[in-house]
């Protein structure tokens, strides 16, 4: 009677943990809504789980996509998944950050690699004494991955930008442009550095001697 008693206890405590391992998400979005269904998406490490919440709640997700994450991070989603696109065959990382301002859309046959960071808008903000916000206006773009490409682990992908069919990215490089198809960007491309005008900052240095008088 004993043992019966112990393996009982022992399968509930099973269950229980595991439930806590992986949750409901219908109970989850019950609860908190979109915010908690991304924060599921973000502790979970089963590429199933990640596949189905996200096929769940809008992302459109082809039947045939290899693995997708998990430990994905959804960014400025609005009500749902629906604005990113992953097509067949498709392999995601783990801990990729995915900002769904815009479009996201992932062809055929795609690798992105872990840790690799894609963008979808640019806006430096709206705060007072901000100067900068006149150089670089707000920009909401989609980033498109082309038929066939591979992006190494921890890419930083800028909003708008295109990545061509079949071509490949290295590990670590930032892309603030579009790659054209069949070509291999090895390393980030280099600028000099840019001395910022004084008179973009003329008003705010007049504002500080006004409040020191």
């Amino acid at each position: 009677m004993n043992r019966a008693i112990d393996s009982l206890i022992k399968y509930l405590r099973t269950r229980l943990w595991l439930q806590s391992q992986w949750p409901d998400p219908e109970l989850v979005y019950r609860q908190g809504g979109i915010y908690a269904i991304a924060s599921l998406l973000h502790q979970t490490h089963s590429t199933t789980v990640t596949r189905e919440v996200l096929a769940r709640f809008g992302a459109k997700v082809h039947p045939d996509c290899w693995p997708i994450g998990p430990n994905l991070t959804l960014h400025e989603y609005g009500e749902d998944f629906s604005n990113l696109e992953i097509g067949a065959f498709v392999h995601i990382g783990k801990e990729v950050f995915f900002d769904l301002t815009e479009k996201v859309i992932i062809e055929e046959s795609v690798g992105i690699g872990m840790r690799t960071i894609v963008l979808t808008h640019l806006i430096l903000g709206d705060y007072p004494n901000k100067p900068l916000s006149r150089l670089y206006p707000k920009k909401r773009k989609p980033t498109v991955f082309r038929r066939g490409c591979s992006v190494g682990a921890g890419c930083v992908i800028a909003s708008g930008v295109e990545i061509g069919e079949d071509s490949s990215i290295n590990a670590g490089v930032l892309v603030d442009r579009d790659v054209p198809p069949r070509t291999i960007v090895h390393s980030s491309r280099v600028r000099d550095p840019v001395r910022l005008p004084d008179r973009f900052f003329a008003k705010l240095e007049a504002k500080a001697k006004d409040g020191e008088s």
